[in-house]
């Protein structure tokens, strides 16, 4: 019996890079993991009940020009990679810098923090920021409830879903806190 100390006689160590002659190797990590690294939050550590709460993120705290650069670098592989609205809209040029799009959300949040059925949701995939869920549109049949989401498609940086069955709804852009406030009777009759 081999004892987990010794070695069977037909097993030699492996080599490493220096002792086989290979010189100047770098081990590359993989992306994915590595965004997933950079984009991990801790909701359940944080009573994540606003966009503020789950900004724990590498994403959120390390160097601006630092995220963007590792976002362009990672995301060169061609497949999108998971990542707030806002980074996506930074990269893209149409936010100034990430804490434009902190205080988006902080705005949107003010709008509907307070407001009577509205609740937010921090539980969202990887890299996201959360959403707003207006409780009193869920009921049968529908499944869904009258969702407000953060989006990087225009310059609104909000849609609006509709309560539905499960067939996602067109979404209805709003444009920031000021639109969404004078659109909640309306969103609020869906």
């Amino acid at each position: 019996m081999i004892r987990s100390t010794e070695r069977p006689a037909d097993r030699r160590p492996i080599p490493s890079p220096r002792c086989s002659g290979v010189r100047d190797v770098q081990l590359e990590p993989l992306p994915r993991l590595e965004w997933s690294l950079a984009t991990e939050v801790h909701p359940l550590v944080h009573e994540g009940r606003s966009p503020a709460s789950l900004r724990t993120g590498w994403v959120h705290r390390a160097p601006e020009e630092q995220v963007l650069t590792l976002f362009r670098k990672l995301g060169r592989s061609g497949r999108p990679l998971p990542a707030p609205w806002w980074l996506t809209a930074l990269d893209r040029g149409l936010l100034p810098s990430r804490a434009a799009g902190f205080a988006v959300e902080d705005e949107l949040h003010a709008v509907l923090g307070d407001r009577a059925g509205w609740f937010f949701v921090p539980w969202v995939e990887t890299g996201q920021s959360g959403y707003w869920e207006y409780g009193p549109s869920d009921r049968a049949p529908l499944i869904e409830p009258t969702t407000v989401v953060l989006t990087d498609e225009h310059p609104g940086w909000a849609n609006a879903f509709a309560a539905h069955d499960g067939r996602r709804p067109v979404p209805v852009p709003v444009n920031g806190a000021d639109g969404l406030l004078s659109a909640l009777p309306w969103i609020e009759s869906w």
